[in-house]
């Protein structure tokens, strides 16, 4: 699972909701750091630091909502468990997430990889 962030257009989307074992942050370019994802993410993010952004578990409900079934949520659920195990969830329901930085345009090809 990963949001995609325009940083040019504050675009935001969720992309392969069904996947519970990775979640990350796409952005581009490929200088952005921590801060310019959570501006653009407003209230779903805070910054961490020029790497990571904390990323509200509720604000990614919002955004999986028109597209997985019944049983997301239970799964949903068990990944936001996990990371809390690990340490990847701050004390207000947030969930540390990483920078995977792309050169503008190239989502489209990484949505499109098998």
């Amino acid at each position: 699972m990963f949001i995609h962030v325009d940083l040019a257009t504050r675009d935001v989307s969720l992309h392969e909701p069904s996947v519970f074992t990775a979640f990350h942050v796409v952005t581009a370019p490929r200088d952005a750091v921590g801060a310019d994802a959570a501006e653009a993410l407003g209230d779903l993010a805070k910054s961490l630091d020029d790497d990571h952004v904390w990323i509200s578990a509720d604000g990614i409900r919002a955004l999986a909502v028109h597209q997985v079934g019944t049983e997301w949520e239970s799964q949903f659920a068990g990944m936001v468990r996990y990371a809390e195990s690990k340490g990847w969830c701050s004390e207000d329901g947030m969930i540390r997430a990483h920078l995977e930085r792309l050169e503008p345009g190239s989502i489209a090809e990484r949505d499109n990889t098998p």
